[in-house]
């Protein structure tokens, strides 16, 4: 049974009904909203629910996006996840679509996460500041929150939808946008979080969203910006989602989905990289489809913490940017930043410095880096890397790997959006 708290987590799920119309799911374990939201004194559940609503999407798009992404593999040949893990997904897979975030779901849960920031940083700019204890902080979190939805849904889908409520709180359906388009929304939020972290002295909430939108920025071709924000970014600067054993939801999805349903195993090209960053585990056995298991020792609990953003991050931003501008400086300063990552994978340093090398190098030392964070689908597709195993290889469940690397928006969205009409 859930305790209060969790069922508290979900009351943002309950305030997005419209959104679940959109989608055509049944809300779970729901939580009446209107009391709640009437009520000034429930801001901070109201922002903990929003926050409990990303933290268990963005541990599903860590899993998913690892197995379109080739960090993790799948060691059972289930026939609605497979379609992910073998690279041939479409738009009428519903797992992704529809299922909720303990169950892989991701577009559904993301835009539960996003509207529920979203629609708290309406009531709270309803309330003042004397009704709510740090009011411009929570909405700074909750716009920073809102980003980091939107940016998921940018990178590893090809094309969604923002659909938003209004100064009423009815919500507005969106109409198809490109991945560029989710950046710059997502870019806005951060701006208006970095901004009133700034005005009330709050640095971590800055830099969170410093790294959100340094994160979008690079996203958007616009390097010299991203790497203004990263720049400002302390290199010791970490925020976490947060886990726990005591549910599904609040578990720590890979290790959940690896150590107590035995589904995954590590991806092929990390299985044997030597590296402190990417800790794995040869269990000496194989799966159903003859898939060696390697476990990550990355997250070894249900209660392990995922790395949401870090100054790490800034700093390959800022060496993607350094590497962009060319000159004989910038690129000695890439190699710089490069070979301090290296050395904490015990590598050596880097025998060149011209710009192929270098880039060559960061996208390798961001897949060790970032390992199981929810980045490295969106490097695959930015990067445009060559798959591993490659296209037309033999899949071990049958038939081939296939090349779909982004996430359609699936078929459910555009039957049940009126926007989305002929």
């Amino acid at each position: 049974m859930r305790t209060l708290t969790i069922a508290f987590a979900m009351l943002a799920s309950a305030a997005c009904s419209s959104l679940d119309r959109v989608l055509a799911v049944e809300p779970q374990d729901l939580v009446p909203a209107l009391p709640i939201e009437s009520s000034s004194a429930n801001a901070q559940l109201l922002v903990n629910g929003a926050i409990a609503d990303f933290d268990c999407a963005f541990g599903a798009y860590v899993v998913l996006g690892g197995l379109i992404g080739e960090e993790l593999d799948e060691s059972r040949s289930i026939i609605d996840r497979k379609p992910f893990d073998q690279r041939i997904h479409t738009s009428k897979d519903r797992l992704y679509a529809v299922s909720r975030c303990d169950q892989l779901g991701v577009y559904g849960p993301l835009q539960t996460a996003r509207v529920s920031a979203e629609r708290t940083i309406r009531l709270l700019d309803g309330w003042s500041d004397a009704d709510v204890a740090q009011r411009r902080s929570l909405v700074a979190t909750m716009h920073a929150y809102a980003g980091y939805a939107t940016l998921l849904l940018g990178e590893g889908f090809c094309t969604t939808v923002i659909s938003s409520p209004d100064a009423s709180g009815t919500l507005v359906y969106g109409r198809e946008v490109t991945r560029d388009s989710a950046f710059r929304v997502a870019e806005s939020h951060f701006g208006v979080a970095i901004a009133l972290a700034e005005e009330l002295g709050a640095s971590a909430g800055r830099d969170l969203a410093l790294v959100g939108r340094a994160r979008a920025r690079l996203d958007r071709g616009d390097l010299a910006a991203a790497r203004s924000d990263a720049a400002r970014v302390p290199s010791g600067f970490t925020q976490v989602m947060t886990a726990s054993a005591s549910t599904l939801r609040r578990q720590n999805r890979v290790w959940e989905e690896e150590r107590a349903s035995d589904l995954l195993t590590v991806g092929i090209l990390y299985r044997s990289l030597a590296d402190p960053r990417v800790p794995v585990t040869d269990m000496r056995r194989s799966g159903p489809t003859r898939v060696p298991i390697f476990y990550e020792e990355k997250y070894p609990s249900a209660a392990s913490p995922i790395r949401i953003a870090s100054g790490a991050e800034a700093r390959l931003i800022l060496a993607e940017a350094e590497i962009a501008t060319g000159t004989a400086a910038s690129l000695e300063n890439a190699r710089s930043i490069i070979d301090g990552f290296r050395a904490r994978g015990n590598q050596a340093p880097l025998a060149a410095s011209d710009a192929a090398t270098l880039r060559a190098a960061l996208i390798d030392q961001r897949r060790r880096e970032l390992f199981l964070e929810g980045q490295h689908l969106g490097d695959l597709i930015r990067y445009d890397v060559p798959f591993t195993p490659p296209v037309g290889a033999p899949y071990p469940g049958g038939g081939a790997y296939g090349a779909q690397r982004c996430l359609l928006l699936p078929d459910v969205e555009r039957d049940n959006n009126p926007a989305l009409g002929d």
